[in-house]
């Protein structure tokens, strides 16, 4: 467990991201490409692994696909590592419709975003949200706050009231916001509920006045740059920290070459033998001199 700067226990800490779902050009689940990331992210270190999230491409895979991809995640680490399994639905019956199908398959750990498509009209109807969603089940769950996609922002105040619910244990934040992010980690400072911060831009930072891990998706291939920098970080080394944290934000460039982020991940994922690259439907591949600027970069962090 790690501790809080006041002494309260958390569950979670380090790195942990949220990995890619490896796919073929004919977009059906690559089992292959996906132990040998499983085994490469456990042997770099890393923290745990967030399966069906935003990176994991989680509301665009087929059904059948969606199952086989939890179950092998369960299957390949077989303990090793905890699994945060995705639970991304626009409606709370359908997040607990979710969680009921995975606990069949072994899952235990439940990331769930708050209800989306219809908008929330209100912070209470966030929290009406995990209070059903904690209910359902009596394993741990985690808050997902993505704004980007549900359209709705929680609240650090909204956040810190999800201490009242005992198996809600994990909150990522990735507003990207460093602003709000502080207020996070004030406000859950003397929870039991553990911080993690989305965005990759702002990783030494978050670790640096408090939170407890990161959620970066760069770390499917780059996962010891995020573990050095975030532990040097919460070590107060800053110097050292800054300087992996200008790393990360060059490296970053590459996902924003293209039409989309997602084409980018997928490249990354061919160019360090994580599979063949597809993307789902309708996402707009990447042109052979988009891949080429990728390159470049690479080379110039040599990477």
């Amino acid at each position: 467990m790690a501790k809080s700067a006041k002494g309260s226990e958390k569950l979670f800490s380090g790195v942990i991201p949220p990995i890619i779902t490896p796919l073929t050009q004919e977009r059906s689940l690559d089992v292959e490409a996906l132990d040998a990331l499983i085994d490469f992210l456990i042997g770099q270190g890393v923290s745990g692994i967030f399966v069906g999230g935003t990176s994991g491409e989680a509301c665009y895979l087929s059904a059948p696909d969606q199952k086989r991809l939890y179950e092998r995640c369960i299957e390949r680490t077989a303990g090793r590592i905890p699994v945060l399994c995705g639970v991304i639905e626009p409606s709370t019956t359908r997040v607990v419709e979710r969680i009921k199908a995975l606990e069949q398959i072994g899952a235990t750990i439940f990331v769930a975003t708050p209800a989306f498509y219809l908008q929330n009209s209100c912070q209470d109807e966030i929290l009406r949200h995990y209070e059903a969603v904690s209910r359902a089940t009596k394993h741990w769950v985690a808050a997902y706050n993505i704004p980007a996609t549900t359209h709705v922002n929680i609240l650090p105040e909204t956040a810190a009231k999800l201490n009242r619910y005992d198996n809600l244990v994990l909150y990522k934040d990735s507003c990207a916001s460093f602003e709000q992010i502080q207020r996070n980690i004030y406000l859950l400072r003397d929870t039991h509920i553990s911080l993690f911060n989305g965005a990759e831009e702002i990783c030494a930072a978050s670790m640096a006045f408090g939170a407890q891990g990161c959620v970066p998706g760069l770390a499917n291939f780059f996962p010891k740059l995020f573990i050095d920098c975030c532990e040097s970080a919460r070590l107060g080394n800053l110097a050292e920290a800054a300087l992996l944290q200008e790393k990360i934000y060059r490296i970053r460039k590459s996902l924003n070459i293209g039409s989309h982020w997602m084409s980018c991940m997928k490249y990354l994922a061919s160019k360090y033998g994580f599979g063949e690259g597809g993307v789902s439907l309708p996402l707009e591949q990447l042109t052979q001199s988009q891949k080429n600027e990728i390159d470049r970069i690479l080379i110039e962090e040599q990477l």
